[in-house]
Parts: structure tokens; sequence; C-alpha cells
């Protein structure tokens, strides 16, 4: 926000200086000398408003940069805690879905055929689109 008024604030700024040199390049007649005087009144205050966000958003600037590290340490922070729980709660279930399978002291072929069996008899209800 205060990028874009600085911004808007620099074209008003070239703007009249832009008008300003113009007059000056003129023919130094009376009606020009007005015009040029009112232009410069003009300019001031546009130059002052300009440099004065210049200057703050110098000195915000590097304030901004530096405070990165302050606003993204607790998001990150909190990110990593929660992919902690996640996967910690994920090496459970597979840990627990691991020793049901081992229990049951089948081979792995033995297994497929259970699985491929389940899987049939899942097909075959109605529910379940054909393929």
């Amino acid at each position: 926000m205060a990028v874009k008024r600085r911004e808007q604030a620099l074209q008003d700024y070239k703007r009249l200086q832009s008008k300003v040199e113009k007059y000056e390049e003129k023919e130094k007649t009376g009606p020009v000398m007005v015009k040029l005087h009112q232009a410069r009144e003009e300019l001031r205050p546009v130059r002052e408003d300009f440099e004065a966000k210049n200057k703050q958003l110098l000195d915000e600037m590097p304030k901004f940069y530096h405070s990165r590290i302050d606003y993204f340490q607790p998001s990150f922070e909190a990110l990593i805690r929660a992919q902690v729980v996640y996967f910690t709660e994920m090496y459970k279930i597979f840990s627990e879905l691991t020793d049901q399978i081992d229990q049951a002291g089948l081979t792995d072929e033995q297994r497929e055929r259970e699985t491929e069996a389940k899987l049939s008899e899942l097909r075959a209800l109605s529910i379940v689109a054909d393929d």
C-alpha cells in the first residue's frame, strides 16, 4: 500500500516537473513567467510529499525485510509440528496394519489369492459398476 502511494506521488511529481520544464523552455514573456511561477508553486508541495513518502519507505523497507524471520518462523514451526503429528500417526497405523498382516502367517501367494477373492466379492456387488 505504501509503495502504491509513493508510486502515485512520484507520477504526480514527474507530471508537474515536466510542466515546469515545459514553461522554462518557452520564451520568457509575462504570461509564461506567471504560469512558470504557478507551476513551481504547485510542484513544491507535491515534491515534499513525494520525498516524505520516499524517505518513509526507505526507512521502513529494511525493517520489514529484517522482520520477515519473525513472521515466517512460527508458521514453519507450526507446519513442522503438524507434519510430525501426521507422520507419527501414519507410522502407528502402518505398524498396526503390518502386525495384523504378519500375524496370519500366510505366504505372499496365499495373501494375494485372499485379496483377489475379496476384490471379486466387492466387484460382484450390485452397487459396483462394471468395468
